[in-house]
């Protein structure tokens, strides 16, 4: 029963949507994935292409990224410089 401090929700609306809708989850077998890993290694070729290219793509990446990064960095000292010598022109700041 509903008072004016305590609703009560009556719709049974949500109540049946996920019944009979539980996905099993996928387990993975860590013996058969470790069994003849080698031989695995070797034959596949698109992994192996898949490694290569993402470090080869990834290794200039971030040597680019470090270098604009100490760019940024000696920009924001400058302009931190320029800030704090206005403030003391201004506020008489030693």
């Amino acid at each position: 029963m509903a008072t004016p401090k305590r609703a009560k929700f009556r719709s049974n609306l949500m109540a049946g949507f996920g019944a009979g809708f539980i996905t099993p989850v996928n387990t993975i077998n860590f013996q058969t994935v470790f069994e003849n890993l080698d031989q695995k290694l070797v034959d596949s070729v698109a992994v192996w292409a898949t490694i290569i290219a993402f470090v080869l793509i990834y290794i200039p990446f971030a040597v680019l990224a470090r270098h604009l990064d100490k760019k940024d960095a000696l920009k924001v000292k400058l302009v931190y410089s320029v800030y704090f010598a206005i403030l003391s022109a201004f506020f008489l700041v030693p």
